[in-house]
């Protein structure tokens, strides 16, 4: 390692957490694991796939490990393929946002029934959602 006026790289680095090698492994630095959260996802029959995921997932995402994914149709939040209703857990969902009321909207999905399976992140605990589009796999 070169040699800096004052130490700063290596006064730098403490400050960051980081090693003399520039890793933050073992650093108070490192991102603590995000807790698990558990989603389940009922069909138009009334079948029910579990599966969990971490704090801050979308249902979108959790359910792309599932037998059967929960569908979408676009890559901005736009179309509003994955709407779902939510069964239980709402508390346990971040707030709709803007965005997200204006694309139900839209596509003409009332806001205060449906959230988008896309935008909305389970913060903690459990959520059950009934999805009406899914992937065929």
């Amino acid at each position: 390692m070169s040699m800096t006026p004052f130490r700063i790289r290596e006064r730098l680095k403490k400050l960051l957490g980081l090693g003399p090698t520039g890793s933050s492994e073992g650093s108070a630095s490192a991102a603590p694991p995000r807790p698990k959260v558990t989603l389940t996802v009922v069909d138009q029959a009334g079948e029910e796939q579990t599966f969990d995921g971490k704090a801050g997932d979308s249902p979108l995402f959790i359910s792309g490990n599932m037998a059967k994914p929960i569908g979408s149709g676009c890559n901005d939040s736009s179309c509003a393929t994955c709407r779902i209703e939510v069964l239980e857990g709402a508390e346990n969902l971040s707030p709709q946002d803007a965005r997200e009321r204006a694309t139900l909207e839209a596509n003409e999905h009332d806001p205060d029934t449906f959230r988008l399976g896309c935008r909305t992140e389970i913060l903690q605990g459990s959520v059950k959602v009934r999805a009406h589009e899914f992937l065929e796999i």
